[in-house]
């Protein structure tokens, strides 16, 4: 990785990033910023930043905890309140209970009020209304039959549509088996090509946090930066002759065309920082 890559994925200045490959720790304004950057570089490229912290004791300043304890020394103390002041904040919450307590009496009260009202309009409309409710429900049942029997039929006709058109993705998604292999490697980039499917995409998926950058045939960046734990990025390789993939960690980042998983042909534990690149072979075949 280059310190331009390395300052896109921390926004951490270049001079300071040089610094700290250097050792030259007098130009980083404070040494709590020295061990925060430390821990910005190893996490961007794949390493334990306390188990650094820890093996190189002797290089990097140790102040960090006394400066947060100064931090803290300096922060003064809240005054006390006066006596009649904190004998009011002690009731406060008593009267805000039954504030409330009132406010609950006073709404079920409306309520019911507003309840005994309904209910004393709807006894008087009840009788003629219920007369003209059986007329009504008589006169029109057989409308309403003939027109539950419409509806069901065409429910049923929709829902076998349905299974046909699901039928037919599925069977279409079954001829298109998505062919991923290894071609050549050399050093720690594999060139991977890829065939069988007339539409494909590439997904991308962190386990563990890596650092990432992904680019098609033009150069042009498509995604660069960290790729947190749980996160993934997915882009469209149909129209794409191809793709490099650079990985800062590879053990935690697994790649997928539609189903296909990528089978890393050097091994992630040994090679952590690798360069994929995949062709898309149908892609060269069309243009």
């Amino acid at each position: 990785m280059s310190l331009e890559d390395l300052m896109a994925a921390t926004k951490i200045q270049k001079r300071y990033l040089l610094a700290i490959e250097q050792g030259n720790y007098d130009i980083i304004p404070g040494k709590f910023y020295v061990r925060a950057f430390i821990k910005q570089y190893a996490e961007a490229v794949g390493l334990n930043p306390e188990q650094l912290f820890e093996e190189f004791r002797k290089d990097v300043p140790s102040t960090y905890n006394d400066e947060v304890s100064d931090k803290l020394s300096n922060i003064k103390p809240q005054r006390e309140l006066p006596k009649p002041a904190s004998k009011v904040l002690e009731l406060l919450p008593t009267i805000l209970i039954i504030g409330g307590i009132l406010v609950v009496i006073a709404i079920i009260y409306v309520i019911v009020q507003a309840v005994n009202h309904d209910s004393g309009q709807k006894n008087n409309q009840a009788a003629p209304q219920q007369s003209e409710s059986k007329y009504e429900v008589s006169e029109d049942s057989s409308l309403a039959k003939d027109q539950k029997k419409k509806d069901k039929a065409s429910s049923d006709d929709q829902e076998k549509s349905s299974e046909k058109d699901d039928s037919s993705k599925d069977s279409s998604k079954d001829d298109e088996d998505v062919s991923l292999k290894a071609t050549d490697t050399e050093g720690s980039t594999t060139t991977y090509e890829v065939s069988g499917a007339e539409e494909m995409e590439l997904t991308i998926s962190a386990s563990q946090a890596s650092w990432l950058r992904v680019r098609d045939e033009s150069g042009k960046v498509l995604k660069m930066g960290e790729l947190k734990d749980g996160e993934s990025f997915k882009t469209d390789l149909t129209d794409l002759s191809q793709v490099d993939i650079r990985l800062g960690n590879a053990t935690g980042i697994d790649i997928k065309v539609n189903d296909e998983t990528l089978k890393y042909e050097l091994d992630p534990k040994n090679t952590m920082t690798q360069n994929i690149v995949i062709v898309n072979k149908g892609k060269e075949k069309s243009s």
